[in-house]
């Protein structure tokens, strides 16, 4: 840890105080500012006979935001210098904004007055009101509504997540990821895309509630992000391993409830009847939807998606759910594998492998969980899809696969029933 770090503000708050009043205030002040999810330090500002005030305030806002002083009979019975103290006030008013917190203990204002006067004329909180008055006056000031950070802060941990304190460099991260665009058509910089599994944050805003909120599903996405990532979670994942994704991830089913949209786009597999789990309600709700709108459209004669369809007529359902519909909703299988595998036209890239990948997978025991049916209409269209884009096999430069044209002929009449056995290929 360099010294940087190791003098970074790490809390909230830190409380110097007496030995003596620990028992009676500060341990209850401390134990009431945790629930409220303020970050507290007060075990090394407990000041013995001879200490140096400054010194230990100074210490203290090093770590933290604020500094509170709990003033008592104890705490000026201290052998220490008023300058101390005062030199440290006038330190605060010339070099940052207000940080240290008086709470008068036992005293008033001409016993504070005797020892300090800058200190006395500040705005203090008094013990005589309560621990609990004290408390929630000290909150409103160390948890300031003005702060979109803490707001932030305070929403995730209202959902259950236990984020860093707002002074860690991270959130200079989620700032900087709250402004990411979706991965969605074209973009000119990756690093500025959100990866897969992302979804829309809430709208900007200037008002530091909502700015904080777009903050915390910021935090919440940039870990469903990376999860996906190292997993990895794809369409070729098993169903069950996404549920589990889908629920180990703060935040991420209730996204998934609210757009469906987008989660058949990332979850294809879940559209298959059986695999939906938690979420067969939203499905089954957005899938209906689909064949609703499809119904319209062929009642009105339009001519949108038939050329999708292998009759030629309307689509029984959107794309993203063809694997759901009992008759694959009319689509040629070029399409459903497209959908499957690749998304939308100017949806996100759903899978991070190449279609030979796909098609590999497909043929071997790892998709043996996918129905029959489905597992043969998608083999069906990646052969056709790829045999329709590409011409004979060929190698780049590296040895990579650029063309499979000749491998997926071989597939295609194994499909067909013209061949016994693929390896002769």
């Amino acid at each position: 840890m360099t010294k940087s770090e190791e003098n970074a503000p790490l809390y909230d708050v830190f409380i110097c105080h007496a030995s003596e009043d620990k028992e009676a205030i500060v341990r209850g002040l401390a134990d009431l500012l945790r629930q409220k999810h303020i970050e507290v330090w007060y075990d090394e500002f407990s000041l013995q006979i001879g200490d140096s005030i400054r010194r230990a305030i100074d210490k203290g806002l090093s770590r933290s935001r604020f500094g509170i002083v709990v003033l008592s009979e104890a705490f000026f019975q201290k052998e220490w210098p008023q300058y101390e103290l005062d030199g440290l006030l006038v330190k605060e008013t010339i070099g940052r904004e207000k940080v240290i917190l008086p709470v008068w203990h036992g005293v008033d204002y001409g016993y504070v007055a005797n020892f300090s006067p800058s200190l006395a004329g500040r705005l203090a909180a008094n013990t005589a009101i309560g621990l609990t008055g004290v408390a929630d006056q000290l909150w409103r000031v160390i948890n300031p509504q003005s702060s979109p950070l803490v707001s932030a802060r305070d929403y995730l941990i209202s959902l259950g997540v236990t984020p860093p304190v707002i002074t860690d460099k991270h959130w200079l991260y989620v700032v900087e990821a709250s402004n990411n665009m979706l991965p969605f058509g074209a973009a000119p910089d990756e690093s500025s895309i959100w990866g897969r599994w992302s979804f829309p944050l809430p709208s900007k805003s200037d008002e530091p509630a909502a700015w904080g909120e777009r903050l915390a599903w910021s935090y919440m996405q940039m870990q469903w992000v990376e999860d996906a990532e190292q997993t990895p979670i794809t369409p070729l994942t098993h169903y069950l391993e996404v549920q589990e994704f889908i629920h180990r991830n703060p935040g991420l089913f209730e996204t998934c409830q609210e757009i469906p949209s987008l989660l058949v786009e990332w979850a294809p597999q879940l559209t298959i009847p059986g695999f939906e789990g938690d979420l067969r309600e939203t499905i089954e709700s957005a899938y209906q939807a689909s064949c609703k709108k499809q119904q319209e459209l062929a009642t009105r004669n339009s001519v949108s998606g038939t050329a999708l369809t292998i009759d030629g007529t309307t689509p029984k359902c959107d794309e993203d759910f063809a694997l759901r519909h009992p008759t694959f909703g009319g689509y040629d299988s070029v399409h459903i594998a497209s959908a499957y595998f690749h998304g939308g036209m100017f949806g996100p890239t759903v899978s991070p492998y190449e279609e030979a990948d796909h098609l590999f997978w497909l043929l071997s025991e790892s998709s043996n969980w996918l129905p029959e049916a489905t597992r043969e209409i998608l083999l069906d269209g990646i052969v056709s899809r790829s045999r329709w884009l590409w011409g004979s096999i060929e190698f780049d430069s590296g040895g990579e696969w650029r063309h499979c044209g000749a491998l997926l002929d071989a597939v295609h009449d194994l499909i067909a029933g013209n061949s016994g056995d693929i390896m002769q290929f």
